[in-house]
């Protein structure tokens, strides 16, 4: 048995010089070290062979396989590393990443605009995009033979009226947060709103707004402009701001603020209608009534509000020409903003 041990080691360390592929070497290992291989058939007859024979023929047989496990191994690698070279497979070269997701322009433009408002400290808050008529128009001084209650302007919800809609405008933030913050109140409420309006390049039934509401004692309407400008140049660089008057119900005195051309610098050209201007948002002093209605004290504390037309923002920002495209899903546009 201890020949037959041994002719089989020096058999099996013989072949494996001689196989010619990774394929030929695994082959061979089952023919000798598998289940059914030479050395187990020869360590099954230890059994049957006399006490005085078995005797070291067991250590031996461990022995061995080790030794051919150790040759198998050796030869496997060598197979492995020449299938290496022969590729043309450099583990230096960089990998190729996956695609990932990216931020909707909208998004970033969002987040970006909390980060500004929260450095100056404002608080985030939320009011719901289903509102009553109540919050979205009474409580903030649109009478109800105002033009924006109009059916056409205006979703409103089945069955229900006139009571229930789809706001209008993020404006219901301000009274829904002052039911429940006594000032001072400084907050920041991005959200979606809707109109009634057919669709067209600068027409969406559905976009997002920023409302911006401070309440404090000595709120003026310097603090209003500077932080609009202060606003401006954070998302547009060096750019100039100017008011006009404008009548909204919410706010007294109320004002449009214009910006300069960010395509002509000012100069005038068919965009801005040759007036140097764009105009990029409403705003105004809170209405003493809308904050007779936040149960504020208006001899006491004052506060501005403006909204802010994400949309439209982000459109000037990046030369966008038609606002539609935000909601189109479509994958060629938005993987511009990867």
């Amino acid at each position: 048995m201890k020949l037959e041990i041994e002719k089989l080691q020096n058999q099996t360390f013989s072949k494996i010089q001689t196989v010619k592929s990774l394929e030929e070497l695994q082959t061979l290992y089952y023919s000798v070290l598998g289940r059914k291989g030479e050395l187990a058939y020869l360590l099954s007859k230890l059994p049957n062979l006399p006490a005085n024979e078995r005797a070291g023929l067991g250590t031996l047989a461990n022995q061995t396989k080790d030794k051919l496990q150790q040759a198998f191994d050796q030869a496997r690698a060598k197979f492995q590393n020449q299938n290496f070279n022969q590729t043309d497979f450099d583990p230096t070269w960089p990998g190729i990443l996956p695609e990932i997701g990216h931020a909707h322009p909208v998004s970033a433009f969002l987040e970006n605009a909390i980060k500004f408002f929260s450095s100056l400290g404002y608080n985030l808050a939320e009011s719901p995009e289903v509102e009553t008529s109540n919050y979205n128009f009474d409580l903030l001084n649109i009478p109800p033979n105002h033009p924006s209650r109009d059916l056409w302007d205006t979703y409103y919800v089945k069955n229900s009226g006139t009571s229930v809609l789809l706001r209008t405008h993020t404006s219901p933030v301000q009274i829904r947060y002052m039911e429940e913050h006594k000032p001072p109140v400084y907050i920041i409420a991005p959200g979606r709103t809707y109109r009634h309006e057919s669709t067209d390049a600068g027409h969406e039934t559905t976009f997002t707004q920023i409302e911006v509401l401070a309440i404090d004692k000595n709120i003026h309407l310097t603090d209003l402009i500077g932080t609009l400008n202060a606003f401006f140049q954070d998302v547009f660089g060096k750019v100039k701001t100017r008011v006009r008057p404008h009548f909204y119900p919410f706010v007294e005195p109320g004002l449009d603020i214009d910006m300069s051309c960010l395509l002509c610098n000012g100069n005038g050209c068919p965009v801005c209608k040759h007036s140097g201007w764009l105009e990029m948002l409403g705003a105004g002093m809170v209405h003493p009534k809308v904050l007779k209605n936040m149960k504020v004290d208006p001899d006491k504390y004052s506060g501005f509000a403006f909204g802010i037309g994400v949309e439209r923002m982000v459109m000037l920002l990046y030369g966008i020409t038609d606002i539609r495209l935000f909601l189109s899903g479509d994958l060629r546009f938005l993987q511009q903003f990867s």
